[in-house]
């Protein structure tokens, strides 16, 4: 059964603070910061960097992607699709 995940909203801020907390920063203009200080390009659309107001952090691991409901759906198929992949190989915790 997969595990579930869990969305929460958060305001501008509370997203601030978090992605603060994970080593990003935001600058004077709202975009993500690397921890090197540089901005974070979109995934979805490499020609735009990430706002903090769009923001969202992956579930499980540090990545910042967009908030958009398509970055949303393709981290949740990627996410799928893996663990689909480990349990086609065999390491799936069923007995």
């Amino acid at each position: 059964m997969a595990e579930e995940i869990i969305f929460e909203e958060l305001g501008k801020n509370e997203r601030t603070l978090l992605l603060r907390a994970f080593d990003y920063n935001v600058d004077s203009n709202g975009y993500v910061l690397t921890p090197a200080g540089q901005r974070i390009r979109s995934k979805e659309n490499p020609s735009i960097f990430i706002k903090a107001e769009f923001a969202s952090l992956v579930p499980g691991s540090l990545e910042v992607i967009d908030g958009t409901p398509t970055a949303i759906s393709e981290f949740l198929r990627k996410r799928e699709q893996g663990e689909e992949a480990n349990d086609c190989s065999g390491n799936n915790n069923s007995n």
